[in-house]
């Protein structure tokens, strides 16, 4: 007996493994920033919980495929206009700055927050073959409700592998959040993200989130929790 997932024809003998080395790449690939648009201040710290889901859509043949995707984050005030932090959990690791250019009154807020991820690349048998890293470049538009905040990322990827099939991939997208603040230290961001592929990977049949994003798309929703006060 063989089925189909996501366009590769499976027995039971391998089955379990690959449905385990999707869930374990299908979310590595962050598509939002899961952060509002302003930056923290200065000597603030922030802590994000980020639990998620993403959905790898695969055209050929047509299929969706959840699999869970949380990270956890770090955020410090370097200065006024600049954070600095990371990111471990689904996305791998990852590095984080945001630049803020709108003065911190301003009701429309416009920063770049440029990262960088690093996380391996799995065989059906869950095998080390390489590495993915990810370069993002999302610019952040806020508009500030009272206390809450309405967010607008669109955004670019460069993607390049190592292993037996190397290369690089860019993909275009962006995502749209909303946080609410429930406290003076507390906010929730609901956030959803998409990014396409403007290429094609090297190896369509890796079964990791490069290989799985040039065979389609990428989306995922996240609810993350901002724990630190915000800049003044």
């Amino acid at each position: 007996m063989r089925r189909v997932l996501l366009g590769w024809s499976i027995t039971p003998a391998h089955a379990a493994p690959s449905l385990i080395g999707l869930a374990l790449c299908a979310g590595c690939v962050s598509l939002s920033s899961a952060q509002q648009a302003d930056t923290i201040g200065e000597g603030r710290l922030q802590l994000g919980v980020e639990p998620g889901v993403s959905f790898g859509v695969d055209t050929r043949p047509l299929a969706v495929t959840p699999s869970p995707a949380p990270d956890l984050s770090l955020r410090y005030g370097a200065f006024e206009r600049l954070d600095l932090g990371g990111r471990l959990g689904a996305s791998g690791a990852e590095l984080q700055a945001k630049l803020m250019f709108t003065p911190r009154w301003s009701p429309f807020i416009a920063s770049l927050a440029p990262s960088i991820a690093g996380q391996p690349r799995l065989s059906s048998t869950l095998a080390v073959t390489g590495l993915v890293v990810n370069f993002a470049l999302p610019l952040l538009l806020g508009v500030r409700l009272g206390p809450h905040q309405l967010v607008l990322g669109p955004r670019l990827h460069l993607f390049g592998a190592t292993g037996a099939a190397p290369g690089r991939l860019f993909a275009a997208g962006g995502s749209f959040g909303a946080v609410f603040r429930v406290s003076r230290a507390v906010a929730v961001m609901p956030e959803v993200g998409v990014v396409v592929p403007l290429g094609a990977p090297a190896d369509p049949n890796a079964l990791d989130s490069y290989a799985r994003l040039g065979r389609g798309a990428l989306a995922q929703l996240r609810l993350a929790f901002l724990v630190g006060e915000p800049g003044p």
